[in-house]
């Protein structure tokens, strides 16, 4: 999310067990190379078997949710994101994706399986001041489809990655 950055960002710190079976406490004092390594640079450094992460405030509730355009309109609404997102207030998240839409009730079943552009928006500020800010890209073209609305944060943190 935008307002707190990315989970990599949080990582406080990670218990390892290395391919030698050496048991490390890694943090950015500790082990500040390793550390780096650890929030991004793949899995060859060993297992993690604990992560500490710096929690922040969201929710319960938060207004979230994708909306799905066909391709067709993807240059139009690439634009407003560009224009819009780096102004957008912080509590604005963005993901987008070029994806076959799901098998989703809200999906029109002739859509299902085309490829689409999708925008999942997140929400982690007051509800009543999201739609708003959602807008300038929500209104752009005719989306074919979208679940944006008041959901658990935990829902959206286990929503499928978009492919």
């Amino acid at each position: 999310m935008r307002r707190y950055g990315l989970t990599i960002d949080n990582l406080l710190s990670v218990d390892l067990v290395t391919a030698d079976g050496e048991s490390l406490y890694v943090d950015a004092d500790s082990d500040p190379e390793l550390f780096w390594g650890l929030r991004g640079g793949g899995g060859d450094f060993g297992i993690a078997t604990r992560f500490e992460y710096r929690l922040h405030p969201v929710g319960p509730l938060v207004l979230a949710g994708p909306v799905f355009w066909p391709l067709e309109q993807a240059h139009e609404v690439l634009a407003a994101v560009r224009e819009h997102a780096p102004n957008a207030p912080d509590e604005l998240g963005l993901a987008l994706g070029l994806v076959p839409a799901p098998p989703a009730p809200f999906i029109p079943p002739e859509r299902v399986g085309q490829r689409h552009l999708a925008v999942v928006f997140v929400w982690s500020g007051d509800p009543a001041d999201g739609a708003a800010a959602m807008a300038p890209i929500r209104s752009v073209g005719q989306p074919v489809a979208s679940a944006v609305g008041l959901m658990p944060y935990v829902a959206v943190q286990s929503m499928h990655t978009l492919r």
